[in-house]
């Protein structure tokens, strides 16, 4: 293998659309963590741990037991990003960083194996031993218990409650959150089906988890219109400005690398996307197509209210470290298993299921299964009649469309 990665140049006669979805190494960047290092780094492996082992101070027990857990989970990252094979999609920042995400889906799916083979006791004292601040019931909190807008009575300000909710850190970090979402679906159609379709869940299991009731004006006004529409268009605009780079065919003169068209600098830029594939989920172009993205969204949807089924079951607040460790992990994943997925159903399922989306699929399924298999006695409010009428109505809708398609499919042929 060479020491760097070169653009490569095809004289052939495929189109631009077909290499973007399979874009080779914009630049030269140096070749760490391939097959000409791995006795390098093996040596640095070897050192690092061997000074962790006779270095150390190991006097507490406790201390010792977490830090060994935490190493398991470094080795294997470690040994993930020297030998796990490319993703053959992600080359930015490194190929290495794909490869130690992909490490660290084996690890995440080697805790909730664990964890599905404890009681919930046992699980609440299993994370109570990796952070003693754990273990401890929380509060119900209730997001609705003054809907107030106007409090002429409060001290501070005569728009309390909302005050409250705008300068809330949590807001930021909802509009971030969307953002990055937008960055991810590259559909602003889909962004705002799928945003929508989150709130009519909290209201929907509001009568088990206590958190999801909110007042009017903070489920519409902020949540649906200001952070999920504001991030939302933010991400839109980001994802205009990465469709109108110039990219470079293999054909012809290279204009890219001069320095007066960069606006960047060359360490920047290697975070930034190589290419950018806008993703079409035309939803109601066959039967495939609606069940695929239909699918997609239940998804999205189930990784982000496993957050707070976890959170609720496993007694940890909501700014905990290891959830924001969570939230950081299925952030990165989302982006490459979001393209996998697509790239799969493009392709109409010709292709192989990308690793990282597998994987994705394996993780929810073992964190649900966690959460319904310690849910029972803790959900006995029985959801409200209205709901169960505007479900039954959904799911009439969603097999009639799909019949619908699935006919409009044979009349094609």
């Amino acid at each position: 293998m060479k020491e760097v990665g070169v653009q490569t140049f095809s004289e052939s006669s495929v189109g631009p659309r077909t290499l973007s979805k399979s874009p080779f190494p914009e630049f030269e960047f140096p070749q760490v963590f391939y097959g000409g290092g791995t006795l390098l780094w093996l040596l640095v492996a070897s050192c690092v741990l061997g000074a962790m082992a006779f270095y150390r101070d190991d006097s507490d027990s406790g201390l010792n037991h977490r830090q060994g857990f935490i190493g398991i989970i470094g080795v294997l990252i470690f040994i993930s990003a020297v030998y796990l094979p490319d993703s053959g999609m992600m080359f930015r920042p490194h190929p290495a960083i794909w490869r130690m995400l992909q490490g660290i889906s084996l690890c995440y799916t080697g805790f909730l194996v664990f964890m599905l083979f404890q009681n919930i006791d046992d699980a609440r004292q299993f994370m109570a031993w990796l952070d003693p601040s754990l273990g401890v019931p929380l509060p119900e909190q209730d997001y609705a218990s003054d809907c107030r807008v106007y409090t002429p009575e409060d001290p501070d300000s005569n728009f309390a409650n909302l005050k409250n909710c705008i300068f809330d850190v949590y807001i930021l970090a909802h509009a971030i959150g969307w953002y990055v979402k937008m960055m991810v679906f590259r559909d602003v159609k889909l962004a705002l089906i799928i945003s929508c379709f989150f709130e009519f869940m909290e209201i929907t299991l509001r009568h088990q988890l206590a958190n999801f009731y909110e007042c009017w004006w903070d489920s519409l006004v902020l949540d649906i219109l200001v952070c999920n529409g504001g991030g939302i268009y933010l991400g839109y605009l980001t994802c205009r400005v990465f469709e109108m780079r110039e990219y470079y065919w293999g054909v012809g003169k290279d204009n890219r690398n001069d320095e007066q068209r960069f606006t960047l600098t060359r360490s920047a830029q290697q975070f930034t996307p190589y290419s950018w594939l806008r993703y079409k989920w035309e939803m109601f172009s066959s039967c495939k197509m609606f069940i695929s993205t239909i699918w997609y969204i239940a998804f999205v949807n189930l990784v982000d209210l496993s957050n707070f089924y976890l959170k609720y079951l496993l007694w940890m607040p909501s700014n905990h470290w290891i959830l924001l460790i969570r939230v950081l992990f299925w952030a990165m994943q989302a982006i490459i298993a979001t393209r996998e997925y697509y790239e799969y159903v493009d392709s109409g399922f010709t292709k192989i299921l990308g690793s990282h989306c597998w994987l994705a699929h394996l993780l929810v399924f073992l964190e649900w299964a966690f959460i319904v298999k310690n849910s029972a006695g803790l959900f006995t409010e029985s959801m409200p009649e209205w709901l169960q009428y505007t479900w039954t109505s959904i799911a009439a809708s969603v097999i009639s469309i799909s019949f619908y398609l699935f006919y409009k499919d044979l009349n094609k042929k």
